[in-house]
């Protein structure tokens, strides 16, 4: 995959997940560490053992991935 800011080649590789959730949330809505996980936002990882495969720019420092489509 090529890089969508400088057009170079990117590495495909994996985030895992871990004891808790990872999510997206707006700068607005976030409310600080301990409450996020309450927070509406959009869902990367759930927990435990999920993962989602992402592309490294070694160029950018930039990490893209597709999401599952969120209700």
């Amino acid at each position: 995959m090529k890089c969508p800011y400088c057009n170079n080649d990117m590495v495909l590789g994996v985030i895992r997940g871990g004891r808790d959730s990872v999510k997206w949330i707006s700068k607005e809505k976030d409310k600080g560490f301990i409450l996020s996980s309450f927070a509406k936002g959009i869902t990367i990882l759930e927990w435990l053992d999920s993962k989602v495969e992402g592309y490294y720019c070694k160029e950018c420092n930039k990490i893209t991935i597709d999401l599952e489509k969120q209700l």
